[in-house]
């Protein structure tokens, strides 16, 4: 045991024993005094140590300042939360949009005055592509921030057993299944195990009739949520009466498609899926249908719209289907929030990329900032938590489509944008705003949400 801790004890000890004495030592020590003990010196520098340790109770010496809190990560001026992502590895750079997009609305909010006279910090870390360092990292958020805000790692599954033994909340979007129910988290776009609106499928059916008849998917390997996302397609697919004729998973880094787009040109597909890979990687798919002659509509992810997809000509007429607003500046007219959120990503890094994981950390630090102006001048966890739980509507001022992340219960309305010469367009819904809840329902049918 360090002399810290045995002075610790030994001041608690000369409190129990001598109440008036020891607040007239504590007196002195404010003055700059040094006291001395058995087993060691309490001096100025310590005094906020032995406070901290809970020697000083109500009534003895000064009160605690005016908006103190005793909740990990709060001051009387600043809030810090924690965040995970995947930056350095396993590709440099290729979750840090989440964190600079937390970093972003933080910044916005802050140019505003914060929350409740606080300004938010983040503490973003690097989770190196370790599982032992995200544990490791989520024991340390736990312990020293408020909450867990933005982040996105392929290995946020790892933070689960921090999170449930500190009831830490977390506000972000996770992969880990297991964490989809997890009480302690809010998610501004929840997903759902196995589940899928089914609305998108079944406007593509009507839209393109012959294609669905003909449906080949290249997916990835790479984890266990887009094995289960591939699989949730196919099946609900199947259920609407589209006809696959070939799948097969690739690897996160696969630089090629070709073996696959020969085999799909002659099984004679004529839609062709992609839900999981990034943009740079759906460019080069797109390029290879071109150069093979597979005369196939590409549908894809909302990973496609970002700036790294950039095909030229072999990219037109690819499809997008998702829930978020055309937030790279193509709905900035018509959605306000997309000006504010793509002025204030380039405030914090003039050099970012508009990616999903970039919103993503700014409609999750907007979710949490709704909720912490409701919880207090002095908030706790479970405060937030409170506050968390009355969400039963969030659309991030546009950029989403409305979602219930209180109760765990994905969106059913959604849009679809096309790309064509360089540019995003919608082609459903007009006029240019809002989204489509018409087609609507979710898939498992059964699905009714999750009560907290």
């Amino acid at each position: 045991m360090s002399l810290w801790h045995w002075c610790v004890i030994d001041a608690n000890r000369v409190y129990k024993r001598d109440r008036d004495g020891f607040a007239s030592a504590l007196r002195r020590v404010r003055r700059g005094e040094t006291v001395s003990f058995r087993n060691g010196m309490l001096t100025a520098s310590a005094f906020s140590l032995v406070i901290g340790a809970g020697v000083l109770s109500a009534g003895v010496g000064a009160p605690a300042a005016a908006g103190a809190t005793s909740t990990p990560g709060v001051t009387a001026k600043t809030i810090t939360v924690g965040s995970i992502s995947d930056i350095s590895l396993p590709i440099p750079g290729l979750f840090e949009g989440a964190k600079i997009g937390t970093e972003a609305y933080f910044a916005y909010i802050n140019s505003q005055g914060g929350v409740n006279g606080r300004t938010l910090i983040l503490n973003g870390m690097d989770s190196a592509f370790s599982a032992g360092t995200v544990a490791n990292e989520a024991q340390s958020i736990a312990k020293n921030d408020f909450a867990i805000v933005g982040g996105f790692s392929l290995l946020d599954g790892s933070e689960q057993p921090a999170i449930d033994a500190a009831k830490l909340p977390v506000i972000t979007q996770v992969l880990a299944p297991a964490l989809y129910k997890d009480p302690n988290l809010y998610a501004a776009i929840p997903l759902v195990n196995g589940g899928e609106a089914t609305g998108p499928f079944k406007w593509l059916k009507s839209k393109y009739p012959q294609a669905v008849k003909a449906v080949g998917l290249i997916g990835s390997n790479s984890a266990a949520t887009a094995i289960t996302a591939e699989k949730t397609f196919r099946t609900l697919t199947y259920s609407l009466g589209y006809k696959w004729l070939f799948a097969h998973d690739e690897g996160f880094a696969t630089t090629t498609f070709l073996p696959d787009i020969i085999k799909m040109k002659n099984a004679g597909v004529k839609m062709v899926f992609e839900p999981t890979q990034q943009g740079a990687y759906i460019s080069t798919m797109a390029q290879e249908m071109q150069q093979e002659g597979l005369n196939a509509l590409l549908v894809s992810g909302g990973n496609t719209y970002e700036e790294n997809f950039d095909p030229g000509s072999s990219g037109n007429g690819t499809l997008v289907t998702g829930v978020t607003a055309l937030y790279e500046g193509q709905d900035a007219k018509a959605v306000p929030a997309v000006a504010t959120f793509d002025k204030w990503a380039k405030k914090v890094d003039p050099q970012t990329e508009l990616d999903l994981y970039t919103l993503y950390g700014w409609i999750n630090a907007q979710l949490f900032v709704q909720a912490l102006k409701g919880a207090g001048a002095n908030p706790t966890r479970a405060s937030l938590d409170a506050q968390l739980d009355k969400i039963t509507s969030f659309d991030a001022s546009g950029l989403i489509s409305p979602q219930n992340p209180a109760q765990k219960i994905p969106g059913q309305c959604w849009l679809v944008a096309q790309y064509e010469n360089g540019n995003w367009h919608r082609i459903a819904p007009d006029p240019k705003s809002g989204f489509i809840c018409n087609p609507n329902g979710f898939y498992p049918s059964s699905y009714k949400g999750i009560s907290r």
